[in-house]
C-alpha cells in the first residue's frame, strides 16, 4: 500500500483545554488473569435508593452491572451487563477518552480498554441514562507510554506509529491495518494499537490508542507518530471534532482538543495528513 498523499490544504486548529458473576466466563467459558486489586465501585445514587423488580426474558434482573479486571499491558477488561437493554447504545468514558458501542441480544458488552491513569476511572452510561462508575488500579502502567486520538462522527481518523525508523508499510509501521496485540508488548516485539468503539453506529464515538513498552526504547531510539483522515462520502466538507491524549509512565494525561474541516467531496478517496500534532516518543527519565 502506498503512503497517502496530501492534496488539499486544510487549516488545523488546536486549543488547550454490587458484585456480579464473571460475564466473560458466561460468554466464552474462559478464565482470565487475576487482577492485582479489586476495582472500587462508585455507588449510583439511583441504584441505592430504588429497586427494579423487573426481569429480562431470561429471568435476570434488569439493572446495570459493570465489572472491571486489570489485564497485562495495563489493559482493563470491562464487562457490562444490562439484561433488559439488548442492542442498546453504551457510552464509556475514561480520562478524556469517550467511545460508544452496543450491547448484544443478551444485553452484554465486553471491552478491552488501554488505561491512561492509575487508578483508572471509568464511567459507563446506558441509553436510558443509567450509569455506573469504577476505579481500577494498574500496577504496571508505569512501564508504558500511551498516545491516543478520540473523535465523534465519521471523521475517519487513523493513528500511525513508525517504530525505530520504519517507513510506511514496513515492519514496525503500527496502524489500523497492522495493529498487533498486547502480546507484542509483552514479548518485546514493540507497541500495539487498540481500536475502540463501533463505527457502524449512526453517530459513533471512536478512538485509537497506541501503546509502547518503555523498555523497548534505547538512547537515540524514537517512534514517529502521525494522524491522517480519509476523505469519504460520509464526511467530505464536514467539520470534525477530536482530541489527542498522551500519558508517559503513568504521568499526567495531556488532552488536547483538535478541530478541522474535511476537504470537499471532489477529494473523496484522498487522505488529509494532519501535520505536527503528535511529537515523537523518545527515551526519557522516569
Amino acid at each position: 500500500m502506498s503512503e497517502p498523499q496530501v492534496d488539499p490544504v486544510v487549516e488545523v486548529a488546536l486549543t488547550e483545554e454490587a458484585a456480579a458473576p464473571d460475564l466473560r466466563d458466561l460468554a466464552a467459558m474462559g478464565d482470565g488473569p487475576t487482577p492485582d486489586a479489586a476495582p472500587a465501585r462508585i455507588p449510583d445514587a439511583a441504584a441505592v435508593t430504588s429497586e427494579d423488580p423487573q426481569l429480562s426474558p431470561l429471568g435476570l434482573p434488569c439493572g446495570l452491572t459493570v465489572d472491571a479486571t486489570a489485564q497485562p499491558a495495563a489493559m482493563v477488561a470491562l464487562d457490562i451487563l444490562s439484561p433488559c437493554q439488548p442492542d442498546t447504545t453504551v457510552t464509556v468514558e475514561h480520562s478524556g477518552l469517550t467511545i460508544t458501542a452496543r450491547t448484544d441480544a443478551l444485553g452484554l458488552l465486553t471491552l478491552d480498554i488501554p488505561a491512561f491513569e492509575t487508578p483508572a476511572f471509568f464511567t459507563v452510561r446506558m441509553g436510558d441514562g443509567t450509569e455506573d462508575s469504577l476505579l481500577v488500579p494498574l500496577a504496571d502502567l508505569r512501564a508504558y507510554d500511551r498516545i491516543g486520538v478520540s473523535w465523534a462522527g465519521h471523521a475517519a481518523l487513523s493513528l500511525h506509529a513508525m517504530e525505530f525508523g520504519a517507513r510506511f508499510g514496513e515492519e514496525g509501521h503500527v496502524w489500523a491495518e497492522t495493529p498487533r496485540t498486547p502480546a507484542a508488548a509483552l514479548d518485546g516485539t514493540g507497541g500495539f494499537l487498540t481500536q475502540l468503539g463501533d463505527p457502524t453506529m449512526d453517530d459513533p464515538m471512536l478512538a485509537q490508542v497506541y501503546t509502547l513498552p518503555r523498555d523497548t526504547l534505547s538512547e537515540g531510539d524514537s517512534v514517529r507518530l502521525s494522524l491522517d483522515a480519509e476523505i469519504t462520502a460520509a464526511n467530505c466538507g464536514d467539520p470534525a471534532e477530536a482530541r489527542t491524549l498522551r500519558a508517559e509512565a503513568a504521568g499526567r494525561v495531556e488532552v488536547t482538543p483538535l478541530t478541522f474541516t474535511h476537504p470537499g467531496c471532489d477529494a473523496v478517496g484522498d487522505f488529509l495528513v494532519l501535520q505536527n500534532l503528535l511529537g515523537d516518543v523518545r527515551l526519557a527519565s522516569n
